[in-house]
C-alpha cells in the first residue's frame, strides 16, 4: 500500500466473517492496524505456518513484525483477556513490546460485565439469545448509558475506586431484579 491510504474491513453481519483472518493477509503490507470496535467476544484464529493462533482483543496484524496494532475507543476493552493475550504472545516469540496501543477512551470490560451478561442470558429462559457470556452487551450498556469506566480513569485512582463504587452499586441492583424475576 502507498501512503496515505485507508483500507476499512467492515463486518455486516454478527460476525464470524473471516475478518481477522483478511486483516491479518492484509497486514502483510500495512504499517497499521487498528480495531475500532467490538470485543473479546469474537476469535480470530490465525495459521502461521504449522502455528495457530487465536486473538480475542489485540489484532491479528500483530503476527506480522514492525506492525503497530491499536485498539480504539470504540473497543470494550477486557483488561485481563488483553494481557493474558498479550503474555501468551511474549511466551511464543512474538515480539510485542511497544507495538500495541489501546485509546484511553475505551470503556473497560469488567468481572462485573460477565457476571450481568449470564444472569441476563439465565433470565431469559427459553427466549436466550446464545450470549458468549463475555460481558460484550453488558459494557457496550454503560458505555451508551455513559456510566462506564475508561481506562483513562484508571489514571486517577480516587476515580477509577468511585467509579467502581457506584458501578457495584449500580450492577447489585440490576442482580437483585434478575433474582427476582
Amino acid at each position: 500500500m502507498s501512503k496515505g491510504h485507508c483500507v476499512v474491513i467492515v463486518g455486516s453481519q454478527w460476525g464470524d466473517e473471516g475478518k481477522g483472518k483478511i486483516v491479518d493477509v492484509l497486514a502483510e503490507s500495512i504499517d497499521l492496524v487498528a480495531r475500532y470496535q467490538g470485543g473479546s467476544n469474537a476469535g480470530h484464529t490465525v495459521h502461521v505456518g504449522s502455528d495457530e493462533f487465536i486473538l480475542h482483543q489485540i489484532p491479528s496484524g500483530i503476527l506480522h513484525p514492525n506492525r503497530r496494532c491499536l485498539l480504539g475507543n470504540g473497543v470494550v476493552f477486557d483488561p485481563f483477556q488483553f494481557f493474558e493475550e498479550y503474555d501468551r504472545l511474549v511466551a511464543r516469540g512474538i515480539d510485542v513490546d511497544g507495538r500495541v496501543g489501546v485509546s484511553g477512551r475505551a470503556h473497560l470490560l469488567l468481572a462485573y460485565h460477565k457476571v450481568l451478561d449470564r444472569a441476563a442470558e439465565a433470565s431469559r429462559g427459553a427466549g436466550k439469545i446464545g450470549t458468549t457470556g463475555r460481558g460484550i452487551g453488558p459494557a457496550y450498556e454503560d458505555k451508551v448509558a455513559r456510566q462506564g469506566i475508561r481506562v483513562a480513569d484508571l489514571r486517577d485512582a480516587a476515580r477509577a475506586e468511585e467509579l467502581l463504587r457506584r458501578a457495584a452499586e449500580r450492577v447489585n441492583r440490576k442482580l437483585t431484579l434478575f433474582d427476582s424475576a
